[in-house]
């Protein structure tokens, strides 16, 4: 009887220490598991190992932010249990599981609302008017890649079909617009050869003669591809004029990577 007596509180207290450091462990699990969640999504895409559409809709936004939200669940009783059961020992597992989490559902918040903040545009050209066209050649590997995204530009809208791209391009991105220099054509054309490729795109088209660059970009995570293409002519008023385009081969919304491209491809050659 007073052995038990004895040992009795002395397993409450070991229960008590094994709830908490196995809650902090677990814990701390999910904080590595979820970032590696995201990373494992975009690059399983980029290689083929799953469709784009799998590792962005079901394990970057569904499995992902369930993982962060329970790491910070986690995160949190174990600093409780940390407070509350003595000797106090896991504090910086309890940490890390609490801090990266929310740093996660932060850059999450910000990455909603920057999108939200876009136009659901993925077709960006500095002539909205007359937009550059792409080649046969970008036609058909866009076709065998199973590009979604059409390239039609004259009457596209957005999509609620309410809206054209062209209006809403020049609200979201007033600065996307022609290049004007005095050099001749030949000497732009190299400016804007050299330019893509600096970038590392793959070159489809190089066309000195017509002026016409034409070449795939591709993201680092889950290898989205864009094509863009560049038109240099010379100028009715003298000089030369660029004119360029970048659309998606997938996506509705582009996240402003399109603009992105396009406004670094204007300040390289207004340099």
């Amino acid at each position: 009887m007073n052995t038990e007596m004895i040992t009795r509180p002395d397993l409450e207290v070991t229960k008590r220490h094994k709830l908490r450091n196995g809650v902090q462990k677990i814990g701390f699990l999910l904080a590595i598991l979820a970032p590696l969640t995201f990373i494992i999504a975009g690059l399983g895409s980029k290689i083929g190992l799953w469709h784009w559409s799998f590792g962005l809709s079901k394990l970057s936004l569904k499995l992902g932010p369930l993982l962060l939200l329970l790491g910070l669940v986690f995160g949190i009783v174990g600093i409780l249990l940390w407070f509350f059961v003595r000797p106090r020992k896991g504090i910086v597992l309890a940490s890390i599981a609490t801090i990266i989490p929310l740093l996660g559902l932060v850059q999450l918040g910000s990455a909603k609302s920057k999108v939200e903040s876009l136009p659901y545009i993925h077709d960006i050209t500095t002539n909205t008017q007359s937009p550059p066209v792409f080649s046969q050649a970008i036609i058909d590997a866009r076709s065998a890649d199973g590009a979604t995204n059409t390239l039609d530009y004259v009457g596209k809208t957005d999509r609620e079909g309410g809206t054209l791209v062209s209006v809403l391009q020049n609200k979201a991105y007033p600065e996307i617009r022609p290049v004007l220099r005095s050099e001749d054509k030949a000497v732009v054309f190299g400016e804007a050869l050299s330019l893509v490729k600096q970038a590392g795109w793959d070159i489809v088209t190089e066309d000195a003669n017509s002026g016409v660059i034409e070449a795939t970009a591709s993201t680092f995570w889950y290898g989205f591809k864009d094509d863009v293409v560049i038109q240099v002519r010379e100028s009715e008023g003298g000089g030369t004029i660029v004119n360029m385009r970048s659309v998606s081969r997938v996506g509705q919304s582009d996240i402003g990577a399109n603009a992105r491209r396009l406004s670094a491809l204007i300040d390289g050659l207004n340099q």
